[in-house]
């Protein structure tokens, strides 16, 4: 199955089209869902919430490809029959390339089906697209917390608490380095894991800290030694869990991460002598963080979404956006991400990795 991905603009008058217009009964409808895996817990609990009436099934082929298939009591879609919702959530980049190419993904059923609309921390412009000659309709919905994170397994790790920009591009571009230059005891090497430039993390990052070269990551042989990634031209692992399970193995090691993806033994570090939590990212002492947007097609043009797709479209953003679902209670939110609306902050432009100035 062919890797896919998707972030950033403004609302563009929410352009969600008026859904007054007449639903045909009982016609079934398909939407193909691509972008980063940071967000796969909100979206797989989306789906979820919209099929609410009838038998739902998740067929799970692995991490990041899954079909949902059911009804809806919705009154705006409450007039289709079986809406399925396909996900392949390996990156937000290519599924920005994917979309704005027309291209297609094969579903959980060996269907091949059009890119329909993409969840992406990383914004068109940032990847070279334009997203006005690209005709893609932005729908913000929140914002994505990054960070690095060590492994606490190891001693080498364990004096390494804080990364400043110029750390953290050495740690990118020139690892291994012993882990006293990043203010640790331990004179053995500390390995860098990352990402690869398909992925939001990795994209929004390099802006923050202003690293536009290639990075040195490490991966694991056979014998669970570290061997810097053979990857041609763009190092780095093209999934989240590929990256936390080496990161894992490998303990003296630092690695770039969503917020989501953090799992023992990995810990966060602080950034510029600031750690990160959701009140420093909101008063904007904290800057590695990226805006998160949906993006389809506008009407008009070669792959809009049906008006029946756009139902489906409109059906998750209204639920994402709802306050009910960005509350402190909601734990595959809350926990994870922050609500546009509560930041005391902006970064110029929109700009991914833009110089960060508060609101008043």
């Amino acid at each position: 199955m062919k890797t896919l991905r998707f972030k950033n603009s403004l609302l563009a008058g929410l352009a969600v089209a008026s859904l007054a217009a007449v639903v045909p009964a009982h016609a079934s409808v398909e939407v193909f869902i691509e972008g980063g895996s940071a967000s796969s817990g909100v979206l797989y609990q989306l789906a979820t919430n919209i099929l609410n009436g009838g038998t739902i099934s998740a067929n799970v082929a692995n991490s990041v490809v899954r079909t949902y298939s059911g009804t809806s009591t919705l009154p705006s879609l409450s007039g289709y029959g079986t809406i399925t919702i396909d996900f392949n959530l390996n990156g937000a980049v290519g599924g920005l390339q994917n979309l704005t190419g027309g291209l297609t993904d094969t579903n959980i059923a060996g269907v091949a089906y059009p890119v329909t609309l993409v969840d992406s921390a990383t914004s068109p412009e940032a990847v070279g697209i334009n997203s006005t000659t690209a005709h893609l309709q932005a729908l913000p919905t929140y914002v994505v917390p990054l960070v690095y994170a060590k492994n606490t397994n190891s001693i080498d790790t364990a004096g390494i608490t804080n990364l400043t920009q110029r750390q953290a591009v050495s740690l990118e571009t020139s690892s291994p380095l012993p882990a006293t230059f990043y203010g640790g005891s331990s004179t053995n090497v500390v390995y860098f894991v990352g990402r690869n430039n398909e992925s939001a993390v990795r994209t929004e990052i390099d802006l923050a800290i202003y690293n536009n070269a290639t990075i040195s990551s490490y991966v694991t042989n056979s014998a669970g030694q570290p061997v810097i990634d053979p990857s041609s031209g763009d190092p780095g692992f093209s999934s989240s869990g590929a990256l936390v399970n080496t990161a894992t193995v490998l303990t003296n090691s630092i690695t770039e991460v969503a917020v989501q993806n953090i799992k023992k033994p990995l810990a966060p570090i602080a950034f510029e002598g600031v750690p990160y939590s959701t009140n420093n990212v909101q008063n904007g002492s904290y800057p590695l963080w990226g805006y998160e947007n949906y993006y389809y097609i506008k009407s008009g043009y070669t792959g809009t979404p049906s008006t029946a797709q756009l139902a489906v479209i409109n059906a998750l953003y209204n639920s994402v956006t709802n306050a009910s679902f960005q509350v402190p209670g909601n734990p595959v939110f809350s926990t994870y991400f922050i609500p546009t609306a509560s930041l005391q902050v902006f970064r110029y432009a929109g700009s991914d990795g833009g110089q960060i100035y508060p609101n008043n």
